[in-house]
């Protein structure tokens, strides 16, 4: 079975204990994000609908719970993405796994697949990792993206310059299993 990908605003005001004349108010003013449809309704997208309960502490609805982690893996090295993809899929956690093999393919699929969490190279082909973060975290979009930043040029100065443009942390390579763990766990995102 699908899951619902859009809500009407009485569907909404269901989740939120309020009334759809509530929901509506909020639109208008901007406090929850909409859409409308060609016949002029107003819905709400799920993530969306998920991003303004979480940002309110309201309560998640069980029926509303995502089936897994959105990652997102840029990198242009095959090896790297396959070594996340492979700790990713041991672990008893549930996750939705992307790949994009450059900045602009990164560009795309955090539009597209609205990723969680991206683990994201710096040294990437045409757009390279510092404006890819830059691009993500300016985003509406993106702005509550998590960013794990990877390089095999780690120094203080990259890690400074890339967490001051958003991302949570910068790994240095190679990294262990541990070292990814770690990182989920620092934006909020634990493994088993």
């Amino acid at each position: 079975m699908e899951m619902k990908q859009s809500f009407s605003t009485s569907e909404v005001a269901r989740y939120c204990h309020v009334t759809a004349d509530t929901i509506r108010k909020w639109a208008e003013a901007k406090r929850i994000t909409v859409f409308k449809t060609p016949g002029g309704h107003r819905r709400i997208r799920r993530e969306d609908l998920i991003h303004f309960l979480r940002e309110n502490n309201i309560p998640l609805h069980s029926d509303l719970s995502s089936d897994g982690v959105r990652i997102l893996v840029v990198d242009d090295e095959k090896a790297v993405i396959a070594v996340i993809r492979r700790f990713l899929e041991r672990s008893n956690s549930s996750f939705e796994v992307e790949v994009a093999m450059d900045g602009y393919e990164a560009g795309h699929q955090v539009g597209t697949f609205r990723p969680n969490v991206v683990f994201l190279d710096l040294r990437l082909p045409g757009v390279d990792g510092f404006e890819v973060c830059e691009r993500i975290k300016s985003s509406p979009e993106g702005s509550s993206t998590n960013v794990i930043a990877m390089t095999g040029y780690f120094d203080a100065s990259i890690a400074e310059r890339i967490t001051g443009l958003g991302a949570s942390m910068c790994l240095q390579k190679p990294f262990t299993p541990d070292d990814l763990r770690r990182a989920l766990a620092k934006v909020g995102v634990e493994v088993n």
